[in-house]
């Protein structure tokens, strides 16, 4: 059995942690010395920074309650309306980013006695006040969501993982191991592409020659560094993303997809011409589509 077979075993079953599961699969990214895989692991495995962007998987809504005091009475537990709250607390409630590592997820599941989860809010009770419930002043306010989201990110991971490494040995069975005998080379833009669709949900006939591309990857309103991550796993080069990155600065913003500032549509063009002589490694038609799919999503287009 070699390592893939291995990975496909531990994650189709159910009694082995996906921890262990994480592990074996850095062995593979370190062999394919595919950086993307490796920090999806890692991050996964020890939890997400704050600069990283959260898969959809992991971000949900959040249900806000509190406790509240009366002249004469006291309502518990009561729900909070997400719409009453400030438009920085909305954001954050109605799409809650989970950064919590694997282990810490697999550890919540099993000390979950309610079905729930709860989160501390800060100084939200302060800021409720008396705006919720007349008469009656929030002294207490916390955030809570069902475990059963908790199990949906464990199997999410599982399921993604199973999906890379299937599609990675119909490329090649041997993918990983360390006897170059036996193992068949793949491209390092092969893996990139397969890990966009089955890890990230991309499409996958983004990187190469396709003449009709689609692109479904989370982009986020003004969020460059969303834009950054996907111009990476398509090939883009720093420098060319760190270009993109000035001209969004110093262009205005634009009314349409089909009318970016002169800054961005330069670049643009820029980008299409080093698809067209192969500099960019993407068909013309598939660079076309990502680049304007993506610009747009970022300009909330």
């Amino acid at each position: 059995m070699n390592l893939l077979e291995d990975i496909q075993n531990a994650a189709t079953d159910s009694s082995s942690d996906v921890s262990t599961l994480l592990r074996k699969c850095k062995i593979l990214a370190a062999r394919l010395e595919n950086q993307h895989l490796e920090d999806w692991l890692i991050w996964e495995s020890n939890g997400y920074p704050e600069a990283a962007l959260v898969p959809s998987y992991r971000i949900w809504r959040l249900q806000v309650r509190g406790n509240f005091l009366g002249p004469f009475s006291k309502y518990q537990h009561a729900p909070i309306p997400i719409a009453l709250l400030s438009k920085d607390a909305q954001k954050m409630y109605n799409k809650y980013e989970c950064r919590f590592s694997i282990p810490s997820i697999e550890s919540a599941i099993e000390e979950s006695k309610n079905g729930m989860v709860q989160l501390e809010t800060g100084g939200l009770a302060l800021s409720v006040g008396q705006n919720v419930y007349t008469n009656m002043t929030c002294v207490e306010c916390w955030a809570e969501f069902g475990v059963g989201n908790l199990v949906e990110v464990i199997n999410a991971v599982r399921n993604r993982i199973l999906d890379f490494s299937l599609a990675l040995w119909k490329e090649s069975p041997t993918a990983g191991e360390t006897n170059p005998n036996i193992r068949k080379e793949i491209r390092s833009d092969k893996i990139t592409q397969i890990f966009n669709t089955k890890v990230y949900g991309g499409t996958a006939n983004l990187v190469g020659s396709a003449n009709n591309s689609s692109v479904e990857f989370n982009i986020e309103l003004n969020n460059f560094e969303s834009v950054r991550r996907v111009l990476q796993n398509n090939g883009v080069s720093k420098n060319d993303i760190d270009d993109l990155q000035n001209a969004l600065k110093e262009d205005k913003l634009p009314q349409s997809p089909k009318q970016f500032g002169t800054k961005v549509s330069a670049w643009i063009s820029r980008m299409m011409k080093k698809a067209s002589d192969g500099t960019w490694n993407v068909g013309l038609a598939a660079a076309g589509n990502l680049l304007s799919e993506v610009l747009s999503k970022y300009y909330g287009l």
